[in-house]
C-alpha cells in the first residue's frame, strides 16, 4: 500500500473481506488476508490463486437457482473473454439487446438465462461443469426461474489451495 501504519486482518465468515473488484457487488471472501489503512482509507488484500476463484465463481453462477442478473452475464463473458457483440452473436442477440441485459435495462428471460449459461459452459471448456450439469439436467433447468438476492461467499482452503463457494440469502 505505502508507508502507513495499516491494519492486517484475516477474514472469517463474521466479518468476510467484501471483494469489489470482481464486478459483482455480492461477492465476500473467508480466509484472506487484508489491510485497513485509517490514514487513507484504503483497503487491500492477498488474493490467493485468483483464477481459481473466478473459476469458482463462474462455476456458482451457472449452478445458482434464479435468474442470472446483468452483472453476472456480463462476468461470465468476461470469463471467457468475449466482447459483448461476439457473445451476443452466440446467443442470437444484437449487440444493442446483450448490452440492455448486462446493464439491467430489459428483463432476462428464462430462455436466454440457460442459453448464456450453457454459452457460458461450452466455452470454458469446464468439463467437471459440463458433466455435472449433463448428469442432473432436468433438475438444473427446471430451477432456472424467478430472482433470488444471495451474497456469494467464497471460503479459500489454504491446505488445499481451493477455493469453496456457496450462496447465501442476502
Amino acid at each position: 500500500m505505502n508507508d502507513h501504519s495499516c491494519k492486517e486482518f484475516t477474514s472469517t465468515s463474521t466479518r468476510p473481506f467484501h471483494l469489489t473488484t470482481a464486478g459483482l457487488p455480492n461477492v465476500y471472501l473467508v480466509g484472506v488476508t487484508y489491510r485497513n489503512c485509517a490514514e487513507c482509507h484504503r483497503q487491500s488484500a492477498e488474493i490467493p490463486a485468483i483464477k481459481r476463484l473466478m473459476f469458482a465463481i463462474a462455476e456458482s453462477l451457472v449452478k445458482k437457482e434464479g435468474l442470472l442478473s446483468g452483472e453476472e452475464i456480463r462476468f461470465l463473458r468476461k470469463e471467457v473473454g468475449k466482447k459483448a457483440a461476439d457473445f451476443a452473436a452466440l446467443i442470437n442477440k444484437t449487440p444493442e439487446h446483450f448490452s440492455k441485459l448486462e446493464n439491467g435495462q430489459l428483463p432476462l428471460t428464462e430462455d436466454t438465462d440457460k442459453l448464456v449459461r450453457l454459452t457460458y459452459t461450452m466455452l470454458s471448456g469446464n468439463k467437471k461443469l459440463m458433466q455435472s450439469l449433463a448428469e442432473n439436467a432436468e433438475e438444473w433447468l427446471t430451477s432456472i426461474h424467478g430472482r433470488r438476492q444471495e451474497r456469494i461467499v467464497a471460503t479459500h482452503n489454504k491446505s488445499l489451495r481451493a477455493w469453496k463457494v456457496s450462496r447465501k440469502a442476502a
